[in-house]
């Protein structure tokens, strides 16, 4: 963790040394786990689709904020204590004790949509965990900084006409968070559905698209400590907020600028069905909307990209690598001209073909020698068609 994160958690610690904090104290019970599991249905299934060491669970929520928690939690109740273990043990190990994170957390809190506190709590009781390691685990994401790539191209830039993009995540391998990889399909009662890349035990978001054709990347970054803070919204419920929320870029555009943030993040925000996409350079004190044309010499037509921050070698690099392929984008640009050949994407690595609702993932593998996730098998999942025929209600 960067030395500026370490100093906002000091100051957090001085200012909120007498707080409290909100909802964290309730550990599931027999009776609440017995309430809940008694009842007709689980709103969820859990099944698996990839082989071997590409093989991701395929959970698919649907219901209420809690029912879609506690399905979570009961159904994948071993992964998720083990995944808040990994995450958390290694914020310890780089320093960040769990009392800096509950400081943390408590600046956030706030911020947080009732709807996902809620869906927090079930998830803790389905599987029988303290929900403060829940609050935790989505606290760490805007207290890390870490290297990624995106690019959305559409029209004329494409091969087939359709908006690609990309999400490749890099981050430290070595703490196993990638040991238990899910394709996470949620159907939230009076929200859009949306598929959420990530981790069983995450409920936030950092990859993912809706049934609406929104698609979402993000990169970390490090603007200065002057337009930062913790007290916002977690940028993994901000990102699922626009998942849930927006059917049109616009509507996604208005959503990050009228939300509070917290730190310096980078997004790529898409809507396959105009086609359009704008890259997105926000923090706490300002949110820059970026299209094609505002990227000086390295702007290329129908066509937005960050590739380890806005102002890193590598988004000449990118740059580089992507304009020979302008009028010939598609999936196997993402998946080996970019990701595999360029070396971005060792935790999680993305190809959208938001137009057809499609996406191939791919994930590091398991430890104790982690290999990076942009050299493993990519596996495909058909968002549309999974909803089409799928079994929410």
């Amino acid at each position: 963790m960067s030395t500026h994160k370490a100093a906002c958690l000091a100051v957090v610690v001085l200012l909120c040394a007498t707080c409290a904090l909100t909802g964290c104290s309730r550990v599931a019970g027999p009776d609440a786990i017995m309430a809940v599991a008694g009842a007709d249905e689980i709103h969820g299934t859990r099944t698996t689709i990839g082989e071997g060491e590409d093989a991701i669970t395929l959970l698919h929520l649907w219901g209420t904020p809690y029912e879609m928690g506690f399905a979570h939690g009961q159904l994948c109740a071993d992964e998720v204590e083990a995944f808040y273990g990994r995450l958390l043990g290694a914020a310890d190990e780089f320093g960040v004790s769990m009392t800096l994170i509950d400081m943390a957390w408590a600046q956030m809190r706030p911020h947080v949509p009732e709807r996902y506190m809620e869906e927090m709590q079930g998830l803790a009781d389905g599987a029988g965990i303290d929900v403060r390691m829940v609050h935790r685990a989505h606290a760490v994401p805007d207290l890390s900084e870490f290297n990624c790539t995106f690019f959305a191209a559409w029209g004329d830039s494409t091969a087939d006409g359709h908006l690609h993009q990309i999400r490749a995540l890099d981050y430290e391998m070595n703490a196993g968070i990638q040991e238990n990889p899910a394709l996470i399909v949620c159907e939230p009662e009076g929200q859009n559905a949306f598929v959420n890349i990530g981790w069983l035990g995450f409920t936030g978001c950092v990859s993912g698209m809706n049934a609406e054709k929104i698609a979402l990347s993000e990169i970390g970054d490090h603007f200065s400590d002057d337009v930062e803070t913790l007290a916002g919204t977690p940028m993994p419920f901000l990102m699922r907020m626009v998942l849930e929320e927006a059917d049109t870029l616009d509507e996604a555009l208005t959503i990050f600028a009228e939300s509070p943030r917290t730190s310096s993040f980078l997004y790529c925000v898409s809507d396959a069905k105009i086609p359009d996409a704008r890259g997105l350079r926000t923090c706490a004190d300002f949110c820059e909307v970026w299209a094609p044309a505002d990227y000086g010499e390295l702007a290329l037509p129908n066509y937005v990209a960050w590739s380890m921050g806005c102002e890193d070698e590598w988004d000449r690099k990118l740059y580089e690598v992507m304009k020979p392929q302008i009028g010939r984008i598609d999936d196997n640009t993402g998946m080996h001209t970019v990701m595999r050949e360029m070396g971005t994407g060792n935790l999680h690595a993305i190809h959208y073909d938001v137009t057809d609702l499609e996406l191939w993932v791919a994930n590091a593998t398991p430890g104790p020698d982690p290999q990076p996730a942009y050299d493993q098998q990519f596996v495909h999942f058909d968002l549309a068609q999974f909803l089409e025929r799928g079994t929410g209600e």
